[in-house]
């Protein structure tokens, strides 16, 4: 028996098939990008996002959303780490795979003649350490690599070896790298 076919079923079966119109508004870059900025702020999900396809990975790379990423998540950003100035300020990660930064990553490459060192401490992504040969206090931005050291000022040396030496650093807002 052959099945007939109304003029209004066969409408009806093309439009059940077209393109949904809310699948649309994925073209828009904009719109696209502010879901990917609401990813969570761990440190795969970038990476991971920029796996999809190029258009994803143009977008997460863009300098200008990496600058709202940051600020979109600044309050609730993981913690990576720690690290340990009781041995040698080794990085002491926090985080489980596939989030886990691995400890040599955040590794301090001191030179031969820095001797002995204490750490006096961390905050604004920078690590304070006293090198107590050079008499030289070192700033240290574990992320870049950076090193920035400063000569401990001569009335102060002369005071270092009979009380303790306490210091913290202080990065200026923005983007500014003075400290």
């Amino acid at each position: 028996a052959a099945a007939s076919v109304s003029e209004g079923e066969m409408t009806a079966s093309r439009h059940r098939h077209a393109r949904s119109p809310a699948v649309a508004p994925l073209d828009d870059d904009d719109l696209l990008s502010e879901i990917l900025v609401r990813l969570p702020p761990q440190p795969s999900s970038l990476p991971r996002a920029s796996l999809v396809c190029k258009r994803w990975r143009r977008l997460v790379s863009d300098p200008a959303f990496c600058r709202r990423f940051r600020l979109r998540h600044r309050r609730s950003a993981p913690l990576l780490g720690f690290f340990d100035i009781f041995c040698n300020i080794s990085f002491i990660p926090t985080l489980e795979a596939p989030n886990r930064i691995p400890p040599g990553r955040f590794s301090l490459q001191l030179d031969h003649g820095d001797g002995d060192f204490m750490s006096l401490g961390c905050r604004h992504r920078l690590v304070l350490i006293y090198l107590t040969k050079r008499l030289q206090i070192l700033a240290w931005d574990p992320v870049t690599a950076d090193q920035h050291r400063l000569a401990i000022p001569p009335a102060v040396v002369a005071c270092a070896s009979k009380t303790p030496v306490n210091g913290a650093v202080l990065r200026a807002a923005g983007d500014v790298q003075h400290f």
